[in-house]
């Protein structure tokens, strides 16, 4: 039996971790207190959403839609960046079991852990381990690797079922743990090994790992290279159909056109968003210019509910290629334009609709 808790989930963003305590004690309830008091270290983070709870207070501090908390700045500057729910919650446990916490001493071990992380990824793409998990160099490796996990009895109910069976019944359990822990996700020896075949996502990677352990274990021929033409086939089909559907929505803008803003990007103020949200702030536009390589619509401003005009330009979703770590990483400063009534700018056809 599971025991899930919903409480009120404090919208107040903490500037520290002192302050984080001090929200929690009073957003928290009684029985969750008494469960985190109990809870080992190793596990407190299962307590909080999406980790196996339903608490997200902590959640909603820490996540992406939340980049720029203070508490995220907090414990960035820390040297936390992959533990800020671990090191929230044992500070929190600490006060409850003591009226007082240990900053310093709770966040030396994940200092530790996050250095020898970023050392490791300086060689991930080669190194035959990452935190602490063997990662397989190829496909046999990788057959090797979950012999030793399952024991006779396991493989032969495994060899039982379909293929069909088998990769659906572990593609959201074992898969998970696979494209986690062999950091298909993060990037490893062995997501070079499928990148190197043109396998690039990896829920495909694990879909072809399962597959052919299947096989493998049955005695049959894996097909290693049917598989990837399988995969490759799949996403060239959906680019041309995502490039299909593009196209017929394309083609509704014409020069000249009045079209309404959809404020996809934000408001420039909470007035306009209120506005918004009662259908009263219309923004108008007209098109000037089409670029139809980039499915790309040249707009003036004509109109505004809002003095300060529209956001044309929010680097908050974007990322951006990095040489030296050669990951896609976020912008290190949020940039958010504008533009006002009779200014032009380039957008994405989708930010504005048709005024039919």
């Amino acid at each position: 039996m599971t025991t899930t808790f919903c409480f009120g989930q404090s919208k107040r963003v903490p500037k520290n971790l002192h302050q984080a305590v001090r929200f929690l004690n009073k957003d928290c309830s009684d029985s969750l207190k008494d469960i985190i008091k109990t809870t080992e270290d190793k596990n407190i983070k299962e307590l909080s959403y999406p980790w196996g709870g339903d608490y997200k207070t902590i959640f909603n501090w820490t996540s992406d839609e939340n980049e720029n908390s203070k508490i995220v700045q907090f414990l960035n500057s820390k040297g936390i960046s992959s533990h800020q729910e671990e090191v929230i919650l044992i500070a929190f446990k600490q006060f409850l079991l003591s009226q007082q916490f240990d900053e310093t001493a709770i966040i030396k071990p994940f200092q530790d852990i996050e250095t020898k992380w970023a050392n490791e990824d300086k060689v991930r793409f080669t190194s035959d381990s990452l935190r602490g998990v063997y990662i397989p160099k190829d496909l046999e490796d990788c057959f090797i690797q979950i012999n030793s996990f399952w024991v006779d009895s396991t493989k032969l109910k495994m060899k039982k079922l379909t293929e069909s069976e088998f990769s659906g019944r572990l593609h959201h359990g074992f898969g998970t743990w696979i494209r986690n822990n062999w950091q298909l996700w993060g990037g490893s020896r062995l997501s070079k090994y499928f990148n190197n075949k043109g396998i690039y996502h990896p829920d495909d990677m694990s879909g072809i790992i399962l597959d052919s352990y299947h096989r493998n274990l049955n005695g049959q021929e894996i097909n290693l290279d049917e598989q990837v033409k399988y995969y490759q086939d799949f996403w060239e089909e959906s680019k041309l159909a995502e490039k299909e559907r593009k196209l017929k929505e394309f083609s509704e803008y014409k020069l000249g056109d009045t079209l309404l803003y959809k404020y996809e990007l934000g408001y420039v103020s909470k007035r306009q968003e209120e506005k918004d949200d009662d259908d009263i702030c219309i923004a108008k536009g007209i098109v000037t210019e089409l670029n139809n390589d980039k499915f790309l619509i040249r707009v003036k401003l004509i109109e505004s509910c809002d003095r300060k005009g529209i956001i044309y330009y929010d680097n908050k979703d974007y990322k951006i290629w990095n040489k030296e770590t050669k990951k896609w990483e976020k912008p290190t400063k949020r940039e958010i334009r504008r533009m006002k009534v009779k200014q032009e700018n380039w957008f994405y056809y989708d930010d504005w609709e048709t005024n039919e």
